[in-house]
């Protein structure tokens, strides 16, 4: 490009030469002024183009990061409302579970009550005694009824 630019300003050069004739040397120191400047202007509007390809690039690049960066917060919030709906969810199951071992262990305390009563029934029934050897279960467990 610079080379075009420079044979058409050179080709308008000579046939301004031959049209006018030669310009004086001051004319001359002038043109070549102008052409230089008209030359680094050239350059700079170049790299300006460059610089704004480059910045379309980057704003593109900006812009899909961007939607990126939504997208992943969007995730993010949902997988945050996940992790308290789990977390709910496993307070609750913990809670259940708490009511599920008491229930347990006071099941367990009936049945081992049950099992004295029955073995203190068995042996009154076996000896024929009418008072049992035996401590009195309901001292030592209460009876709770589930």
């Amino acid at each position: 490009m610079k080379r075009v630019e420079e044979s058409i300003l050179s080709r308008d050069y000579k046939k301004h030469i031959q049209d006018y004739g030669s310009p004086s040397q001051f004319w001359e120191q002038e043109l070549e002024s102008l052409h230089f400047v008209i030359e680094m202007k050239n350059e700079r509007i170049h790299d300006l183009d460059k610089k704004l390809l480059n910045l379309e690039t980057v704003t593109e690049r900006n812009l899909l990061l961007e939607e990126k960066v939504k997208t992943l917060q969007q995730e993010n919030e949902d997988l945050h409302v996940r992790t308290q709906n789990h977390l709910t969810m496993t307070r609750q199951l913990s809670d259940e579970l708490l009511v599920v071992r008491e229930a347990l262990d006071k099941e367990s305390q009936l049945r081992e009550q049950a099992r004295r009563e029955k073995e203190e029934l068995l042996y009154r029934v076996l000896n024929g005694d009418s008072s049992p050897t035996f401590p009195n279960p309901s001292s030592e467990v209460p009876l709770i009824a589930t």
